[in-house]
């Protein structure tokens, strides 16, 4: 009888064993599974410390306090980013690489029109939106990519031939033209320009500038500020320098959310100085970048500095308005 109850007894405990062990099994494979199925968080990275807009491509810039965020790029004071484009007679794009002194072509906003100043030549306006001109519409080349721009007419572009000692045309960008999808290996349909090089924004950290700048040695050059580099948004309060390269997403201010895009790489432009409107002795920042900022799997040649962007729901965006990046 005892020997019996001890058999039952010892299968008992065998089945509580086994139904235990069953139980912690399930419970790791839930905590396993929910762990995968928390979603990462939105963290507060900065707040947006400068806005800029250049109208004209390689020309200088406008900056405001408040700006709007479209798909294909940032519009501020009625005009959108990089909306005129500066070509040779046969429609090769031309930029600061080129010809430094376009860094001295001064841009501004009167009504509906764009004003050109340079130094010792009297102003000169043309229309921020002509009609679309099918008589007016001219063939231009961005790098490897055919497109339509339509001609600004002969004045303006005999004002900037003038003025830059160049055979040089206006061509501004109209709708009914076709636009460039973005080069960046994250761009969605959405993500068209007209004439920047690859995407419709470039945004760069306060804290990673202030961290090149102390890599860089003194120079009669002076420091590198943000127009070495021509970003459209600024963004202060980083925890660290080149923080922004962990970011997937952004969210800022009141619901404009943003997609990275990818890193930006850089090319010689960045060392043409731009109050002096040559480029630099020194070669700087570029020399200094290729020295701890080359990442063979992204560029070979080029150093990364600040991070393209793209639109995923539009809206207004301010200085001082909060950002919050979702990491990798």
């Amino acid at each position: 009888m005892i020997s019996h109850i001890m058999r039952e007894w010892s299968g008992f405990s065998k089945i509580c064993v086994i139904a235990a062990l069953t139980t912690v099994a399930v419970t790791a494979v839930a905590v396993v599974v929910m762990s995968k199925k928390k979603k990462k968080e939105y963290e507060l990275v900065g707040h947006v410390s400068a806005l800029y807009c250049y109208p004209v491509k390689s020309c200088s810039g406008i900056t405001n306090k408040i700006a709007f965020c479209t798909y294909s790029g940032l519009r501020m004071s009625n005009v959108l980013d990089r909306h005129f484009l500066i070509t040779r007679a046969d429609g090769t794009f031309v930029t600061q690489r080129q010809v430094p002194k376009l860094a001295g072509v001064k841009t501004s906003i009167v009504g509906q029109e764009l004003q050109l100043d340079y130094e010792g030549k009297e102003y000169i306006r043309t229309p921020l939106y002509p009609k679309f001109s099918k008589d007016f519409i001219v063939p231009v080349r961005i790098w490897k990519h055919n497109v339509e721009a339509q001609f600004c007419g002969q004045d303006v572009s005999n004002w900037l031939s003038s003025a830059l000692e160049e055979d040089l045309q206006l061509v501004v960008y109209v709708p009914g033209v076709t636009q460039r999808l973005s080069t960046t290996k994250n761009a969605i349909d959405k993500d068209k320009v007209s004439f920047p090089d690859e995407s419709p924004y470039h945004i760069i950290t306060e804290e990673s500038l202030h961290d090149l700048n102390l890599r860089i040695p003194s120079s009669e050059n002076g420091e590198i500020t943000t127009q070495n580099f021509r970003p459209n948004i600024v963004i202060k309060g980083v925890k660290s320098a080149w923080d922004e390269d962990n970011w997937v997403s952004l969210k800022i201010g009141n619901k404009l959310e943003m997609r990275v895009l990818a890193p930006c790489d850089r090319c010689v432009m960045t060392t043409v100085d731009p109050e002096e409107c040559k480029r630099r002795n020194d070669e700087e920042p570029l020399k200094t970048l290729r020295s701890f900022r080359l990442f063979p799997e992204v560029n070979k040649t080029a150093p990364l500095f600040g991070i393209f962007t793209g639109v995923t729901v539009e809206n207004t965006i301010r200085v001082e308005d909060p950002v919050y990046a979702l990491r990798k």
